[in-house]
């Protein structure tokens, strides 16, 4: 029963998962192309969930789909757009259909999305979607306290932004029962190292599996942009002006997001790495490639 992401890290193998953001359409050809062009590079690929509050294919139909063609997936579960009756509907349908990571975050509100007058909901946080979660899986149990007869299977995961905030909230995480954590984007190597030891201090390294998260540029507005306008990505200005100076930014791009892998994964305690892009998933498998994590391990022995 347990995911080929489980049975990877169990192992200690170094594990890379990658990003994609479901179709804005009903049609699988893309979804299934796009994560075709991933299948030799990662071990696993998140589906988000109306990310930026953008209506979407919903992640569970998009799973469904890539299970189907025997591609392993993370199902991101947010707590904007559901109440804990829907999202308890949901994972139930997941792991019956044979979904076996879930990736619990809070998610974006509404208003910054394409329906800004939804009404946003986050009848839970992700603490509380975390630990709703364990008591269906090893409870058997609803929310509400009630019984079910077969209980669903799945390894269960949750975010931490080590660039805003402290391992505290990260201990809490997996206190809740978070299993593996990806982090956001990870720019100020420095400053990961300071939260890592940190984390290292508290032994969390050992009580889940942490993946450091990488974005992918492709051009020196991106760079400018997330230093200016989004301070808690802590982004050097080292690495904006070389994404200015660059005659091929796509290249330079890919260059400098297979050393954050490289340097991330030198890290104590860091599980593996997490990549995403903004709709630019074919990058990925050239940065797995040019941190030399190709050829992907083969899968451990089931135990």
């Amino acid at each position: 029963m347990h995911s080929n992401l489980q049975r990877r890290l169990a192992a200690g193998q170094i594990v890379i998962t990658g990003e994609m953001a479901p179709p804005k359409g009903a049609a699988p050809e893309r979804l299934i192309q796009l994560a075709e062009g991933m299948r030799a590079s990662v071990d696993a690929i998140n589906l988000t969930d109306n990310q930026r509050g953008v209506a979407r294919m919903s992640a569970l139909g998009a799973a469904a789909l890539l299970h189907q063609v025997g591609i392993e997936t993370i199902l991101q579960m947010t707590c904007q757009h559901r109440n804990r009756i829907a999202l308890q509907a949901d994972v139930l349908s997941a792991s019956a259909l044979g979904i076996r990571n879930v990736l619990c975050m809070t998610g974006d509100h509404p208003r910054i999305g394409d329906h800004p007058e939804a009404k946003n909901v986050l009848d839970i946080n992700s603490f509380q979607l975390i630990r709703m979660m364990r008591k269906l899986r090893d409870e058997g149990r609803f929310e509400s306290g009630t019984q079910m007869k077969d209980a669903p299977h799945f390894f269960l995961g949750g975010v931490a932004n080590p660039n805003v905030e402290r391992a505290a909230r990260l201990e809490k995480k997996i206190e809740s029962g978070a299993e593996f954590i990806q982090t956001q984007l990870i720019f100020d190597v420095a400053r990961f190292r300071q939260w890592m030891a940190d984390v290292r201090a508290a032994g969390l390294h050992q009580q889940a599996h942490i993946l450091a998260g990488v974005m992918v540029l492709r051009r020196a507005n991106s760079a400018l942009y997330l230093r200016d306008h989004l301070p808690g990505t802590l982004m050097p200005d080292d690495i904006v002006d070389r994404m200015q100076a660059a005659a091929d930014s796509e290249r330079e791009g890919i260059t400098i997001a297979a050393e954050l892998v490289s340097e991330l994964l030198s890290i104590e305690g860091v599980a593996g790495v997490h990549i995403m892009s903004v709709d630019w998933t074919k990058a990925i498998p050239q940065i797995v490639a040019q941190a030399g994590l190709l050829p992907r391990p083969p899968l451990p022995d089931a135990s």
